[in-house]
């Protein structure tokens, strides 16, 4: 007798014993389960329209067009994960691969559901004719535009009011975004962005002539003669922020003349090393 209620115990034991167990299963479970649809919940929350994102945009486009531009070059998603790891870098690298911008400032989160980019925008300075036939490639190709590093900007920039290059040149190898690899291009862009203090007649030329940068409008009898800085890296900053001081003061003395006599500033002969 006493062996069939110690085995009847022993049943009742180990049958309280899998309640239990099962019972403290089942609450483990649920509050995984809980734990993983607040998950799910937290991780759809933290998905961000890639066009929600606060950034400047190129007086060319919208900032629907450029942020779709943006999202093609970095091969990134309509949406994106403010949780995922690594993804402020990547946003970095889809901007800065982009042909206007010339350098990505900050990527910063902007309250808990957005970002904001900060740019640094590409200044076309110098259209550059091609010497392509123009019955074999399209208006736009006939002529390209390039930043104060000679960078070949897209098809999209504005070119009125620019100086050109008085000789045409071979359709550039490189793409949008990419500098032009002609020495020509590149000095004379520099040039360019060293004279941004002043403004250029509206039909000035531009070319490369026996190792200076003549920058002439024949129309408005305009001439800018730029013989090459010192290379010894110190004096040529110091050089440099001479003769913009220089032009600018000259320029202004003949606007304010009414430009009545020609404007002719000849490096070269002003500073003669």
């Amino acid at each position: 007798m006493k062996k069939i209620i110690v085995s009847w115990m022993g049943f009742g034991i180990v049958m309280l014993l899998s309640f239990l167990s099962c019972g403290f299963l089942i609450y483990l479970l649920s509050k995984a389960d809980y734990s993983f649809n607040r998950l799910i919940v937290s991780r759809h929350a933290s998905l961000i329209p890639f066009s929600n994102i606060n950034a400047p945009f190129p007086e060319v486009l919208s900032k629907e067009e450029f942020l779709s531009e943006v999202r093609y070059f970095g091969n990134l998603k309509e949406e994106f994960d403010l949780l995922e790891e690594g993804i402020l870098g990547k946003i970095f690298s889809a901007f800065q691969l982009h042909p206007w911008v010339y350098k990505v400032l900050d990527v910063q989160r902007e309250g808990p559901k957005n970002l904001k980019v900060m740019l640094e925008f590409r200044n076309p300075v110098l259209v550059v004719p091609i010497s392509h036939p123009i019955d074999q490639i399209e208006a736009s190709e006939n002529f390209r535009v390039v930043d104060s590093n000679g960078v070949i900007l897209p098809k999209n920039a504005p070119q009125l009011g620019l100086p050109v290059l008085a000789r045409p040149l071979p359709f550039p190898s490189g793409k949008a975004g990419v500098q032009w690899k002609n020495d020509q291009v590149v000095l004379c862009a520099k040039i360019l962005d060293y004279c941004s203090g002043i403004a250029l007649p509206n039909d000035c030329l531009i070319e490369l002539k026996d190792g200076n940068v003549l920058i002439y409008s024949e129309k408005d009898f305009f001439k800018i003669v730029w013989s090459p800085l010192s290379k010894d890296e110190q004096l040529s900053n110091q050089e440099l922020g001479e003769r913009k001081s220089v032009l600018k003061s000259r320029y202004s003395s003949w606007i304010q003349s009414g430009m009545k006599n020609s404007f002719i500033m000849d490096f070269s002969v002003e500073f003669q090393k």
